[in-house]
């Protein structure tokens, strides 16, 4: 049987550019691990997408402020996960970029996961002044449970 790669889907809110701080840098490490990775970068208006053409979905958040009346997730990753009218059986991985603190982002959002049946495989937050900290750590839990 000849080799294929997995496909995962990044959809995240750029707000503030937050999360396009760190995208790049997360697609090419899940590249680097025989991913074959797609970018939805979340807008005002919802989009459906069929999920069942990924293995995977790696979710991400802007935590705004000081995580406290920003906590997430964003309304615009709300809305995309009530568009997709569940995620049964999709592997889920999330992440926020803070500019303090993120607060309850991450809680909150896995919490979005689960509610919708998603699977939360791994959450990992990235401060917007040093994204390079445990960058590493959401593609290897993604090489690790995605299958």
């Amino acid at each position: 049987m000849p080799f294929q790669r997995l496909r995962l889907l990044i959809a995240y809110d750029n707000a503030r550019g937050l999360c396009g701080a760190v995208v790049p840098r997360m697609r090419a490490m899940l590249e680097h691990r025989a991913f074959e990775v797609e970018l939805l970068e979340i807008g005002d208006a919802p989009v459906a997408v069929d999920l069942t053409e990924f293995n995977g979905l790696v979710l991400g958040t802007p935590a705004l402020g000081v995580g406290v009346r920003g906590v997430g997730p964003s309304e615009r990753v709300k809305a995309f996960v009530a568009a997709q009218g569940g995620l049964e059986e999709v592997k889920v991985a999330v992440f926020c970029v803070y500019e303090l603190r993120p607060g309850y982002t991450l809680r909150n959002t896995r919490q979005l996961v689960v509610d919708a049946g998603g699977q939360v495989i791994c959450a990992q937050p990235y401060w917007r002044l040093r994204p390079e900290h445990d960058e590493h750590v959401l593609p290897a839990e993604c090489m690790v449970r995605v299958r």
